[in-house]
Parts: C-alpha cells; structure tokens; sequence
C-alpha cells in the first residue's frame, strides 16, 4: 500500500449532505417566499432550478461565469421560466435560501467516523469550490472542523476545481507532496480528473455507480464507510 501522508477532501456531497441540505433550505424558503404563488408545486420548482444550477456550476467551475453571475442567474431563471420574472424576489430567495444550508446538520453517512479515524493517521484538509460565507459554517455546524488542519477554497485564488492552479495552490498551502497526497472526492470532472492531471492520487466516491470512466481513479468506493479499508 502507497504510503499518504495528506489528504484533501472536498466538502459538499463528500461529506456534507448538500442535496439534503439545500432541498430542506428551499422548501423551507419556498413556502416563506410563498412560490406557491407561482408554482404548481415545490417538486415543479425543483425541477426547473436544478438542471439550470448545474449547467451554470460547470460554467462557474471553468471560469466562464462569475460567482454573482451564478447566483444571479440560477435563482431568477425559475421565475422567468413560469412567467414571473422578478430579479430582486429571485435575489431574496436565495440569499434566504443560502443562509439556511450551512446551519443543516447533514452529513453522509459514515463522515463524521471517517474523518475521525482518518485524523488520527494523516492531516487532513478540505478543498472546495464552495463559497467562503458558506463552508466554514458548515464544517461548525457538523462538528467537522476540529478534524481538518485547514479549508482551501477556490475563492481564494479565483480559480476552481479542476484548474491545476488550485491544486498547485493546496499542495503549497499544505506544506505537501504530491506523490504523498490524495484527494477524495464525489465529483469526477472536477475532484479526480483535477487531481490526476497534478500527479495526485485520487478516491472517487461514486454513489451513483457512474460507469465509463475516462480514467480509472486510484482508488473507486461506493460509500464513505469503504474509505477506510484503503487508508
């Protein structure tokens, strides 16, 4: 077995339950908002607003949008799609929204355990394209932090995951070597392709059983509770 001595972990449906989290802030807000107004259903909002979230995710994670262009956008379109553009009310719901998720205690099963047998054995850090107001709250609010030597964030060099900077930027925050690291991550695109172009090894979380990998990460478990098997 190769010998890690740092692991960076990504956050958000890696550890924090993020789907859980964000659909439990919407309909929180939803019904605050009184959407109800403007849809048939929350389930109907849901189905407009997350295609469009991850189309504009993918284009904020390339450069191609900006951080206020992502919000702005993804919270207005649901409005726009059924007939009530309304920019401002769209800017409400998601400041409301996003000052409820990182207050969700929602982990994946198996984080807290993992982590907490994994800290006794490697320094640990986190590494998000998450924003800055959002993550460390979360990590609080789950009982997380104590574990971690350090949350890097994409914000803080302006550029996300997979652009090799980031990854460079880790590496040299964490005092690391590449050949002694390892990232783990849910995310191909960004976490295990990002870290394979560094020279990173990588442990894909894939819980939706994806297939046809455009390469075979170092390491593929199905759950967090497999992680520790590897390490």
């Amino acid at each position: 077995m190769k010998k890690y001595s740092t692991l960076f972990i990504d956050l958000d449906d890696t550890l924090f339950d993020f789907k859980g989290a964000s659909s439990e802030a919407f309909r929180e807000t939803y019904e605050l908002l009184e959407y109800g107004r403007f849809f048939e259903s929350f389930d109907q909002f849901l189905q407009i607003y997350e295609p469009k979230n991850r189309e504009l995710w993918l284009l904020y994670n390339a450069g191609k949008i900006t951080k206020t262009e992502l919000n702005r956008i993804r919270y207005s379109y649901p409005l726009e799609v059924v007939g009530h553009p309304d920019e401002a009310l769209g800017a409400r719901f998601g400041t409301e929204a996003l000052s409820r998720i990182p207050h969700k205690n929602m982990l994946l099963p198996g984080a807290l355990e993992m982590v907490d047998y994994l800290s006794k054995k490697y320094e640990l850090f986190i590494l998000s394209n998450g924003f800055m107001e959002l993550q460390s709250q979360k990590m609080a609010t789950t009982g997380l932090t104590k574990y971690f030597k350090r949350v890097i964030l994409s914000e803080e060099i302006g550029r996300n995951k997979p652009d090799p900077a980031l990854f460079e930027y880790a590496l040299e925050v964490a005092g690391a070597r590449r050949e002694s690291s390892l990232m783990i991550g849910d995310a191909f695109e960004t976490d295990i392709l990002g870290a394979a172009n560094v020279g990173i090894d990588q442990m894909f979380l894939n819980a939706k059983g994806e297939k046809d990998l455009s390469l075979t990460p170092t390491f593929e478990v199905a759950s967090l509770r497999e992680v520790c098997k590897y390490l």
